[in-house]
């Protein structure tokens, strides 16, 4: 027959009761159950020299006696539970389970031969079989509460979690002080999801021993499954302190200390239990979300790679690998790691999204075109995803099918400003003004302060013949912020378009202060003030603007043009052979 050979272990305390029961009693000298004679003096000699072995631990000699007795009398159900404990010492469970058998079929009412196959019948694997016993050793003996113990665990482990439950307590209601039937307790409630019953059995376990890692880790975890993150955190240190070998406790310690947001000590604890154990490819992932939680992105890049070498068909590592290297600007690698998401899973609609972010970015609008459709294959609601496909539109200079995008998108998602801006500039470019003030006011009322809608609201005012609206959009930027270089430039344009010169030379004046070292600045002003008829001025400005720039046409051409207004012939030709040797092809 073949044996299942385990290492060799103390027995549970009720295997010894029974044995050591066996033993004591002079059990060699009852009757069998058939009403036979007491064992013949050599026999019980032999079983003697059993018992003498068994309590030496020598416990080949101690099974070689016991067979020999089994063999005398086969009858005796003693002789079998003897030779039973002594095979499952040994680790000879197959073998054990057998004479277990034959002892209950000499002797049908024995509950603790029951309760000892169960037993066996559990280290095997043979839950349900192992119920059964257990069950039986009940209904002969329910007066023993602690028969209640191993019927329980035997429940817990078979998932029948509510009678578990009512067993161990029944142990409990007789043995208060059963630590083993309260940690079982403790665990199915846990096995349940019934944490914070689950939590009261563990404290109640720690008030006794306050030093056991096991209920001191198990308890950390029901206080994480309360959601009690500070709670959890305290308990998992305390485990920790206790036992600082187990990598799963301070992953776990992380967890906690992550959803407290702490983010910094989470990673400490990753890192140790990563040096505990460096092979689990999620806690890399999980410290590379920390990392990138805390803008360390090399770290996280470093650590979502090393979850991708531990498990290659790690989907959202490999995303995420994708998602920090775009945001760091390493477009191309980030291309490559979307690229090995959509290799694991073709649907995985946020890579597809990304990546046709990055080739809109790259100038391949067709390749961002085929992205951004492939996210509407599988969700046509994606309105980020249509207006994204609106701005590649946008881009090739198909506007009305960018148009037609952006107003599909923004009927899905309808409090994106830049959409709406987006759209409002592309019907402006369209001379659709009607169209482009609806959409503008659309972006101005999410974003009243967007210096990008205050400038598409001014053009827009400015195409629709009313630049002094313009003007006060531009004068509120600039109100907001007086040193926005590009915001001066559109106010001192409006400006000059409303023939406020003076006003105009202000605005360029300040340019030229925030942009001293700008020959266009200078430029600039110069015609403002030649528009104010300030003519030395004027040629000053352009002076200055070419001492910067020797070869800024404009100022070359600009200052021609005031030599000429005053009839000086001579200065007049040679600025305009000097702008002619800057573009000759100017007609």
């Amino acid at each position: 027959m073949k044996r299942s050979r385990l290492a060799k272990k103390t027995l549970a305390k009720h295997l010894f009761i029974i044995f050591a029961a066996t033993l004591a009693s002079g059990t060699a000298l009852a009757k069998s159950d058939n009403g036979g004679d007491q064992m013949p003096k050599p026999v019980l000699e032999q079983y003697n020299q059993g018992v003498a072995f068994f309590k030496a631990g020598d416990l080949d000699k101690a099974l070689a006696a016991f067979k020999a007795v089994v063999l005398s009398v086969p009858s005796d159900p003693m002789a079998h539970l003897s030779l039973a404990a002594v095979l499952h010492q040994h680790g000879d469970i197959d073998d054990a389970i057998l004479e277990y058998r034959r002892a209950i079929a000499i002797r049908p009412y024995d509950a603790f031969a029951c309760e000892s196959l169960g037993d066996l019948l559990q280290t095997r694997g043979e839950t349900e079989d192992a119920i059964a016993e257990f069950r039986e050793a009940l209904r002969l003996r329910p007066d023993v509460p602690l028969l209640h113990l191993n019927l329980g665990i035997a429940l817990r482990v078979a998932g029948k979690r509510d009678e578990a439950i009512e067993e161990l307590k029944k142990v409990l209601a007789s043995y208060p002080d059963q630590l083993r039937a309260r940690s079982q307790l403790a665990a199915a409630y846990q096995d349940r999801g019934d944490f914070q019953a689950a939590k009261e059995e563990y404290q109640r376990i720690i008030a006794r021993e306050p030093g056991n890692f096991s209920i001191q880790y198990n308890l950390a975890n029901c206080l994480l499954g309360l959601k009690d993150y500070g709670g959890a955190s305290q308990a998992f240190i305390r485990a920790n302190e206790i036992d600082d070998r187990v990598p799963d406790s301070h992953a776990l310690l992380a967890t906690a200390l992550a959803a407290s947001g702490d983010s910094q000590r989470a990673i400490g604890e990753l890192n140790k239990a990563i040096t505990l154990k460096a092979d689990r490819s999620e806690w890399h992932a999980q410290l590379g979300d920390l990392y990138a939680k805390v803008k360390d992105y090399p770290n996280a890049i470093a650590s979502y790679r090393q979850a991708q070498t531990l498990n290659p068909k790690d989907l959202e590592s490999t995303y995420n690998l994708g998602y920090v290297l775009q945001l760091t600007g390493d477009l191309n690698a980030a291309e490559t790691a979307y690229s090995q998401t959509l290799n694991l899973n073709p649907n995985y609609t946020n890579a597809h999204y990304n990546l046709g972010i990055i080739k809109e970015k790259q100038g391949d609008l067709a390749r961002a075109e085929g992205e951004f459709r492939a996210v509407l294959a599988q969700n046509p609601n994606d309105g980020q995803a249509m207006i994204n496909l609106g701005r590649t539109y946008y881009l090739k200079g198909d506007l009305t099918q960018a148009a037609n995008c952006y107003r599909q998108g923004l009927s899905l998602d309808p409090n994106d400003p830049a959409a709406f801006l987006e759209l409002g500039n592309c019907l402006l470019k369209m001379k659709d003004l009607a169209g482009a003030r609806s959409a503008l006011e659309s972006a101005y009322a999410i974003a009243p302060f967007d210096k990008g809608v205050l400038l598409s609201l001014a053009d827009l005012d400015t195409g629709e013949g009313n630049p002094a609206q313009g003007e006060v959009l531009l004068k509120q930027l600039v109100a907001k912020n007086p040193n926005d270089v590009e915001v001066l430039n559109r106010l001192a344009e409006n400006l000059n378009q409303q023939n406020k010169l003076q006003e105009a030379v202000e605005a360029y004046q300040r340019i030229v202060q925030l942009s001293p070292s700008s020959a266009s600045a200078y430029n600039d002003l110069g015609m403002a003030l030649q528009r104010s008829n300030d003519l030395a001025a004027a040629s000053s400005q352009y002076r200055k603007a070419l001492e910067l720039n020797p070869k800024l046409f404009d100022a070359q051409l600009n200052l021609g043009n005031i030599y000429l207004g005053q009839r000086d012939f001579v200065n007049a030709s040679q600025a305009y052979r000097a702008a002619l040797a800057i573009n000759s092809a100017d007609a």
